[in-house]
Parts: structure tokens; C-alpha cells; sequence
């Protein structure tokens, strides 16, 4: 398993077309370059983030060989953003995740 990060600040009133083109982006990395799935989540630091889940590190460099450059998911995505900064890679380590969807007490 292999991790990418991805931290970017949008453009205000361009968040809904950051998150369609995300998701079409997402989906699209899924059903054509093997991508596990990913998380989007807008951070209290005013940053967005998503978490990608790949098989492999060739898995991921190989899909940003591909061009897709002029594919309008890809366009409606990074017409949104203000500031981008560069993916940052991991392999993961331990993992405490629950994947499935429990019931939980209140503590």
C-alpha cells in the first residue's frame, strides 16, 4: 500500500467545483490506474487535503504519466485552487483504521 498527500488553498466561491472535479478525478484514478480510493477533507487551517490509497508507488507514477491534461475534471479541479503544494508520499507504517462501520458508546 502506498499514500499520496495533497494540500491545496481554493479560490473562494470555486469549493463546489474543486469537490465535483475531485471526485470525478477520483473515481476516474479508480476504474482506469488501480487507485484504492481517496479522502477529502477542508482543515480548521483553511487548507484542503486529500488522503490517496494506492496499491504502489508504480501504480501512482504511473497514472501521472498519463496525460490527461486537457480532461475537464482535471480542468474544473485546478481552476479552483489558489495555492497547491507538492504531493507528499507515504508508505504506510501501522494502521488503526476501523474500515467497517461500527456502532459506538458514548464514553
Amino acid at each position: 500500500m502506498f499514500h499520496v498527500l495533497y494540500r491545496w488553498q481554493l479560490k473562494p466561491g470555486k469549493e463546489q467545483d474543486f469537490q465535483e472535479g475531485w471526485s470525478e478525478v477520483v473515481h476516474r484514478n479508480v476504474n482506469m490506474y488501480g487507485a484504492l480510493g481517496s479522502k477529502l477533507s477542508k482543515c480548521s487551517d483553511g487548507w484542503w487535503r486529500s488522503l490517496s490509497y494506492w496499491p504502489s508507488e508504480g501504480h501512482w507514477l504511473k497514472a501521472l504519466r498519463l496525460d490527461d491534461s486537457d480532461q475537464q475534471a482535471r480542468q474544473k479541479m485546478m481552476s479552483a485552487i489558489l495555492v497547491k503544494e507538492p504531493p507528499v508520499t507515504m508508505t504506510p507504517v501501522l494502521d488503526h483504521v476501523i474500515a467497517s462501520k461500527v456502532e459506538h458508546k458514548d464514553y
